[in-house]
């Protein structure tokens, strides 16, 4: 029989709780990861096709362009985080985009700027889940898509205020 000495802890084998527990945790942070990326594409989704409405209805050529712009930008990070969802395993949510009418010119510009103020929540939504990710992959897009929409911000602003 082997003898302990007073600086050694006894062997401790993990039991199959332990195994079980860390498996669930692991699950669960892997299913929280994939809801934030469903819900983050879902809304970029949105965001863009709202951006997109806009261009009905501006009368200068460059502004439609810089706003068209944006919007496929936003597409594309969309579908930076459907390819990532499927990566990890996960469903791609249908998405329901809503389309607009038509309305009175001010209307419309109110409409931008409330879109301009969904796209800042949006940007900040994602800098602030940047705390709960734990896969390092979907931190890395978040990231970088949280960055690009900063830059954005700026100029969906100068958009609103030219045409306001």
């Amino acid at each position: 029989m082997l003898q302990q000495t007073a600086t050694e802890k006894p062997h401790h084998s993990p039991s199959i709780l332990d195994a079980f527990s860390a498996g669930y945790s692991d699950k669960r942070e892997h299913e929280k990861d994939l809801k934030y990326l469903k819900d983050d594409y879902s809304a970029a989704l949105q965001l863009a096709a709202d951006l997109s409405s806009h261009a009905k209805w501006i009368p200068y050529p460059f502004l439609i362009n810089r706003l068209k712009k944006i919007a496929d930008e936003v597409r594309t990070k969309a579908e930076l985080l459907r390819i990532k969802i499927v990566e990890l395993g996960g469903a791609v949510p249908q998405s329901a985009v809503e389309n607009r009418e038509d309305v009175e010119f001010r209307v419309n510009v109110r409409r931008l700027a409330k879109d301009m103020e969904a796209h800042a929540a949006f940007s900040e939504l994602l800098v602030h889940q940047k705390n709960n990710i734990r896969d390092a992959g979907v931190l890395k897009i978040i990231e970088m898509i949280a960055s690009e929409m900063q830059n954005q911000k700026d100029e969906l602003m100068d958009i609103v205020m030219r045409l306001s």
